[in-house]
């Protein structure tokens, strides 16, 4: 496994490539993205041929999938289907993991 780290100047956020497409044939993508800053909603957007499945470890986040908002805390998890328009976003000010 090979683990990437990327950071994010403007908002000190971080993303940790877990595992990449690459090395898993396509199948999966997984990360960890630490947000260290308020960010507000960004555009909505789909995945047409995967599920996305998120996982709240510190903190809180918002997400909205298919029109219906939702605030995940710590534990939390939301799988988005395939297809559906969706967006995750930072709104604790300590932020969120």
């Amino acid at each position: 496994m090979t683990m990437r780290l990327s950071q994010r100047a403007l908002e000190r956020d971080r993303v940790i490539e877990l595992v990449s497409a690459e090395e898993s044939a396509g199948e999966l993508f997984r990360f960890e993205y630490i947000a260290r800053t308020f960010t507000p909603a960004p555009r909505e957007h789909v995945h047409t041929q995967q599920e996305e499945r998120v996982e709240v470890l510190e903190g809180t986040l918002r997400c909205r999938v298919g029109g219906v908002e939702y605030r995940l805390r710590p534990r939390e998890t939301i799988t988005i289907p395939a297809g559906t328009p969706h967006v995750v976003w930072n709104d604790d000010p300590a932020g969120s993991r």
